[in-house]
C-alpha cells in the first residue's frame, strides 16, 4: 500500500467515524436533561454491587480494547479492511464507558456514575483512537521500518 493510498483510506475512516465521536456529548445532554426531570430525584437508591460491576466492565473494555489491538495487529503488514477494522474495534472499546455510564446513571441516578466513565471514555480516547502513524507502522512489515 502506497502513503497516498493509506492517507486516502485513514482521512476516509476519520470522516466516517467523526459522527460516532459526538456520542459523548450526546449522552451528556441526555443524562443533563433526564437529571433535572422530577422522577429523577424520585428513583430507587444506588444499588451497590450492580453499580460496581458496572464501572469495572468499562474500565475493563479500556484494557480489553489494548489487548485486542496488539493481538490484531500483531501479524503485519495489515491490509486497509483490516486497519478499518482494527480501528472500529478500539473506537468501540474506547466508546463503551460512556455508554456504560449513561446506563448506570439512568439506573442509580447517580450522575457522578456518569461523569467518572465520561473521564474513563476520554481517557480511553486518548490511549486507543488509532492514530496515522499507528495506520503507517502497521501497514508495514515489522523489518520495513527497522530499514
Amino acid at each position: 500500500m502506497t502513503p497516498a493510498t493509506l492517507r486516502e483510506s485513514y482521512l476516509a475512516w476519520i470522516r466516517h467515524s467523526s459522527a460516532l465521536l459526538l456520542l459523548p456529548l450526546a449522552l451528556t445532554a441526555a443524562v443533563q436533561w433526564a437529571s433535572r426531570a422530577p422522577w429523577w430525584r424520585e428513583g430507587p437508591p444506588p444499588s451497590g454491587s450492580v453499580r460496581y460491576l458496572f464501572l469495572s466492565v468499562a474500565v475493563a473494555a479500556l484494557v480489553v480494547g489494548r489487548n485486542v489491538r496488539t493481538r490484531d495487529t500483531a501479524a503485519r503488514p495489515l491490509a486497509a479492511s483490516t486497519l478499518r477494522s482494527v480501528s472500529w474495534q478500539m473506537l468501540t472499546y474506547a466508546l463503551a464507558p460512556v455508554v456504560i455510564g449513561a446506563a448506570l446513571a439512568f439506573m442509580t441516578r447517580e450522575l457522578l456514575d456518569f461523569y467518572s466513565l465520561l473521564l474513563v471514555t476520554l481517557v480511553g480516547l486518548a490511549l486507543l483512537f488509532p492514530r496515522f502513524d499507528q495506520w503507517a507502522e502497521w501497514s508495514t512489515c515489522p523489518d520495513e521500518g527497522d530499514a
